[in-house]
């Protein structure tokens, strides 16, 4: 309940922003704690405790499409599962919400450690102490930003090392999952057709989630909810969360690295899906 304080002369003023108040909302701010890893020559691989505030999400189907929440309350569900295994693959073109949705997700999972690999350090995931320094972490949750170098094709690339991806098909499914129980979340920019098949075999991809820009009606109906000038009627083609938040003078600042809207590939169900994205034919990053 608010209350107001006021002198006689000024009732209707405080009337005014009493009805003003009322249509504020209070929303709660979490913090989710991530063990970082971190690695140097004379102690090799340990973590370091970094912090991670929930972005302002307050509606998951406007912003990422209308069956995404559906997709999100699975996929938690599936994570904070006890001893469960498994792989989740965030990809789509720069910019459209891959590490905006993942912020957003590990603030909602309660029941497990959260162990990320920044992009700096993906390639020393090769390393031989890699495997027995993960476990000193068991039935947690392994994150890896940037993942396009150790996912790729291992028979089509010969230039970058495959022991990376052998090491996630172990983790996933393998003898070392049994016993360590990881679920694993890798973002990446490149297309899915250029990854791995090993990585996408049923019983073993958890989502496969590519983020796409929104439609034409739900750029609308977010430029209604942000209460921008025009309500988003001179937007006629599908457009990123970026683009609709760079008309602000703050979006930029207050939504940055994550916008999007997608496709998605449950586990056991991976029908194709056109994509009309031009690839790199060398690389398969999304233009």
């Amino acid at each position: 309940m608010t209350y107001i304080t006021h002198v006689p002369q000024t009732a209707d003023r405080a009337r005014t922003l009493l009805e003003q108040l009322s249509k504020f909302k209070l929303f709660p701010i979490t913090v989710a704690t991530l063990q970082m890893v971190c690695h140097d020559a004379q102690n090799g691989f340990y973590t370091s405790s970094i912090h991670m505030k929930q972005p302002h999400i307050t509606d998951l189907k406007l912003h990422y499409g209308e069956e995404f929440e559906i997709v999100h309350e699975q996929l938690l569900e599936t994570l904070q599962e006890k001893d469960s295994t498994g792989i989740t693959l965030l990809h789509g073109p720069p910019g459209t919400g891959k590490t905006y949705y993942l912020r957003y997700l590990i603030n909602e999972i309660k029941e497990k450690s959260l162990i990320y690999v920044p992009p700096d350090l993906v390639n020393e995931m090769t390393k031989p102490g890699f495997l027995p320094f993960l476990m000193q972490h068991p039935n947690s949750i392994l994150i890896v930003e940037d993942a396009e170098n150790i996912i790729r094709d291992r028979i089509q690339d010969s230039i970058l090392p495959s022991q990376a991806v052998a090491n996630l098909l172990n983790l996933s499914d393998g003898l070392l999952g049994d016993v360590m129980h990881q679920q694993i979340i890798c973002t990446f920019n490149c297309d899915v057709k250029g990854i791995d098949p090993a990585l996408l075999r049923d019983g073993r991809l958890v989502v496969e989630h590519k983020f796409d820009k929104l439609s034409v009606e739900n750029a609308r109906r977010l430029c209604v909810e942000l209460g921008m000038s025009g309500n988003g009627e001179d937007i006629h083609e599908p457009i990123s969360l970026a683009e609709i938040y760079a008309r602000t003078s703050d979006g930029l600042a207050n939504f940055a690295n994550g916008f999007g809207n997608g496709h998605t590939t449950m586990k056991n169900k991976r029908p194709l899906k056109k994509r009309n994205q031009k690839i790199d034919p060398f690389l398969g990053f999304y233009s």
